[in-house]
């Protein structure tokens, strides 16, 4: 049985349309089975995006990662906020990332973008200003923290790591790890048992 992290899903395919609005600017994904959250977009990923926007009022000229990028809600999200910026959208899933490059056409109107396949780093070459990941928890522990790991190591000097994890899905050890890889881990939000993180990179 296949579930999101999986390369090729064999569930049939039944695609949707779902809403989602974020400091005013209203969006349109196309979503299916075999993907992150079809129903509605993810409440982590929403605080993420919230407290990223937050922060970042004016990004140009940025390389920014979406690892795991399901059917592309932050790329979306991003591409529209920051229009300047180059974004990286990355996953595992091969249904996941066509739904991407459909949803960043469909509310961008855009043709500069770039969706890769690639099971977390192994197809990722190049460095980034930015790196944002959900992680797949159902992938286990491992996999999340070979993300965390070639993270730091593919940020630019005083690049940023931003993550979404529930307490109840490792938080606490999430922050240790994040903190041994960077030597800083920044709380930035803790809501309804999701905390945001943020990480600097300083060498």
């Amino acid at each position: 049985m296949s579930h999101y992290f999986s390369e090729v899903q064999d569930v049939k395919s039944v695609k949707k349309i779902i809403n989602y609005e974020i400091k005013n600017e209203k969006f349109e994904f196309l979503t299916d089975n075999g993907v992150f959250s079809k129903i509605k977009v993810d409440f982590g990923t929403d605080v993420m995006l919230r407290t990223f926007l937050n922060e970042n009022k004016k990004l140009e000229n940025i390389r920014i990662l979406d690892i795991g990028c399901g059917y592309g809600v932050v790329s979306v999200v991003l591409k529209r906020f920051f229009r300047k910026a180059r974004i990286l959208s990355t996953d595992v899933n091969e249904r996941a990332l066509e739904l991407t490059r459909e949803n960043i056409q469909k509310n961008n109107r855009t043709d500069d973008f770039e969706v890769r396949k690639s099971f977390v780093f192994d197809n990722i070459s190049e460095n980034f200003d930015m790196i944002l990941s959900n992680p797949p928890i159902r992938a286990g522990k491992q996999v999340i923290f070979e993300i965390y790991e070639k993270s730091f190591f593919h940020l630019n000097k005083n690049g940023k790591f931003y993550c979404v994890i529930q307490t109840k899905h490792g938080a606490k050890s999430t922050k240790k790890k994040l903190e041994e890889l960077f030597g800083n881990c920044t709380t930035l939000v803790i809501e309804a048992g999701y905390r945001i993180f943020r990480c600097v990179k300083n060498s």
